[in-house]
């Protein structure tokens, strides 16, 4: 396109820009723009450097000569541009941001500081997601699909890779993107076309779980080279650090006191698992025992994958202040924590249960002493590992988990429990708390909630007395 077609494109443009085009010109200039792929590249910098010259009129005035008054200025600038023929633009312009991946769902999700955008449907390129809530899935243009399980952190590098920096992801690789890999500060994990999950953590503790196909893991410290297969893992002290947290590193000293029940401005009284002979653990199957009583929360697991996953939780309140007196009400709080163990992606939404312990006999167990072969209400052989024995437990009620939450708090309140209390004789209460809902997959999540030991709020119950008028005092 010679110098002339250009000025004819500007001035187009210029008066298109104005509104000045008359009906014949806009459908003449229609048609060639259709068919002109240079045509259209002209007159679309032509608008664009008249919409920014619109704005930066200042600096036109100052350079344009006394002698073009005439001469609209944005067009003078363009002339100067075509005169030292480096094209329409008074500078280069910066590119868009080339795209490797689309945040294609975003489920309960809260964000951190991600330098992304955290839309649903949005385009990412290179960059941070920080997930803190929720569960997040990003697909990459190669076909390689990334679940972020709350809380977690990722660097989209490009197509083919990311990096994990810390939390957990389980990736889906389709044959398109075999060679896919995820980088953590200890390992690199390639992939030939398999699901599996990755954890790591500040510490630089990792793992690495094969769910189906071929995985290749590269401990870059000792340059071992691991191929991995279905059911396989390599765990650099991820695992156990999170099957036996410590609670004393940076838990918060507790502000529930063992001698003190607090009341609120409604007369709710607030009774802990830290208060007097209050206590809280869990059990998980196996033939070996073991105790989870000082731990910072308590798992509650339902598989039918493996045998050995089930877990309950039980939780032991000290009602012995309250004794000879009624409630008119009732409620269980419990506290979500992250677990950290096991694959939200493989738990769908959850529904869980909570049972009271009728058999009283039962009620003086240990914090230290429960196992999977000697709990209340407990038969390590029933078919139904994940309840408790029905002939000795009453329902309280039911609660809700969605998929990917590992935050907030959930409560039973209901006549069942508030009657449950009442007919306490022994002042303690132990409740076994239990998963409905199974796993999709064999190394699903295991639910956790804070216990007294931990840094956060530990099993409350909410207790309401019943006040009794004097006889004098009634009508």
């Amino acid at each position: 396109m010679n110098a002339k077609d250009k000025w004819n494109l500007i001035e187009l443009a210029e008066r298109y820009a104005d509104g000045r085009l008359s009906e014949a010109e806009a459908t003449a200039l229609d048609e060639r723009l259709k068919t002109d792929a240079e045509a259209r590249r002209v007159f679309a910098e032509a608008l664009h450097l008249g919409a920014e010259l619109r704005h930066e009129s200042h600096a036109c005035l100052a350079i344009a000569p006394p002698a073009a008054p005439a001469l609209k200025w944005w067009r003078y600038a363009a002339a100067i541009v075509l005169s030292l023929g480096i094209g329409m633009a008074l500078s280069p312009r910066p590119q868009a941001p080339v795209t490797v991946a689309t945040l294609t769902k975003a489920q309960q999700c809260q964000w951190a500081g991600s330098s992304l955008p955290t839309v649903q449907g949005a385009r990412l390129s290179p960059g941070t997601l920080d997930l803190i809530e929720g569960l997040a899935t990003v697909k990459f243009d190669s076909g390689a699909e990334l679940v972020l399980e709350a809380p977690a952190t990722v660097e989209v590098t490009d197509a083919m890779n990311c990096r994990l920096v810390r939390g957990t992801i389980v990736a889906d690789v389709p044959p398109s993107a075999i060679g896919f890999t995820v980088d953590t500060d200890d390992a690199k994990v390639v992939d030939y076309g398999t699901k599996f999950g990755v954890s790591t953590g500040d510490d630089g503790k990792y793992m690495v779980q094969v769910l189906e196909g071929l995985v290749e893991v590269n401990h870059k410290a000792s340059k071992e080279v691991k191929q991995l297969r279905q059911g396989q893992n390599v765990d650099h002290g991820w695992y156990q650090s999170r099957l036996n947290p410590d609670a004393s590193e940076d838990a918060e000293p507790s502000r529930w006191r063992p001698d003190v029940i607090p009341q609120d401005s409604q007369g709710w009284q607030l009774l802990s698992t830290a208060f007097g002979r209050g206590k809280d653990s869990y059990i998980q199957a196996g033939a070996k025992a073991k105790s989870f009583g000082d731990d910072p929360f308590f798992r509650v697991k339902h598989s039918s994958q493996g045998k050995d996953l089930n877990r309950k939780g039980y939780v032991g309140f000290d009602l012995g202040k309250f004794q000879g007196q009624q409630f008119s009400d009732a409620e269980l709080v419990l506290t979500i924590e992250p677990s950290d163990l096991g694959y939200a992606t493989l738990v769908p939404d959850s529904t869980f249960a909570v049972y009271g312990l009728t058999a009283e006999s039962d009620d003086d167990w240990e914090e230290l002493g429960l196992s999977w072969q000697q709990s209340p209400a407990h038969d390590p052989n029933q078919v139904e590992r994940h309840l408790p024995s029905p002939t000795s437990t009453v329902l309280l009620g039911k609660f809700e988990i969605a998929q990917g939450i590992s935050k907030g708090t959930r409560n039973v309140r209901s006549p069942v429990l508030t009657k449950f209390l009442n007919e306490d004789t022994n002042g303690l209460a132990t409740f076994i708390i239990c998963r409905e809902t199974d796993e999709s997959g064999r190394n699903g999540l295991a639910h956790a909630f804070a216990t007294k030991e931990g840094g956060r709020t530990p099993p409350l119950l909410r207790l309401k007395v019943k006040q009794f008028k004097h006889p004098a005092h009634q009508n």
